[in-house]
């Protein structure tokens, strides 16, 4: 089986499973000429995810999403971030339910009503759905704020303050090390994967 055609049967797999929590994409003939499919969100389920996105005859992906990031990836990255992107787009929405509710009772803690509670409820519970579809080295998409922290780590150098360091270590992209009586963080192999993941990211 040649790689492409390997390549779309992961992803139909993929978009399968991604339909049974709920959220439709379709895999559709390209409208570019030489790429050999898009992938599109169904418009009653949009979550505008991807702005654009297709894959190439080589097997990677050319992808654009909503937040101004855009960049080539393989498969399994591109796994990582259609998950976490649509989970992260879950949570979006049901925050901006929130807000907007607040802003309804200016900014009064009065407590939703059922209905509208029950859908906060379901997408958050989407999110957490999705993420689940991650595997356990899966790496997190870092933000720039992250990128710098680990790139600019120097060896046997620490991540300051230890909070900061601390919710590295629970992404699981960071260790700390004891030798002795010195203190040091290290990059995990999550975390170099992440950082391989970020450099394949373009901000628009």
């Amino acid at each position: 089986m040649l790689k492409i055609e390997k390549t779309l049967r992961s992803v139909r797999d993929l978009l399968d499973r991604l339909g049974k929590e709920g959220v439709e994409f379709t895999l559709v003939e390209s409208s570019y000429s030489d790429r050999v499919a898009d992938i599109r969100e169904v418009p009653e389920h949009r979550l505008f995810v991807f702005l654009e996105c297709s894959i190439r005859p080589n097997g990677t992906f050319v992808w654009r999403d909503y937040d101004r990031h855009k960049g080539v990836c393989d498969f399994n990255e591109f796994r990582v971030r259609i998950i976490t992107l649509t989970a992260d787009k879950c949570l979006d929405k049901a925050e901006d339910k929130r807000r907007q509710w607040v802003g309804l009772c200016d900014g009064a803690d009065t407590a939703m009503p059922d209905s509208l509670a029950a859908v906060v409820s379901g997408l958050e519970d989407k999110a957490n759905r999705l993420k689940a579809l991650l595997e356990p080295d899966d790496p997190p998409l870092l933000d720039k704020g992250d990128i710098a922290i680990l790139t600019d780590l120097k060896p046997q150098g620490v991540v300051d303050p230890e909070e900061e360091s601390q919710r590295l270590q629970d992404l699981g992209v960071l260790e700390r090390r004891y030798y002795i009586d010195q203190v040091f963080d290290v990059l995990t192999d999550k975390g170099e994967k992440a950082l391989e993941f970020a450099s394949h990211v373009k901000t628009l």
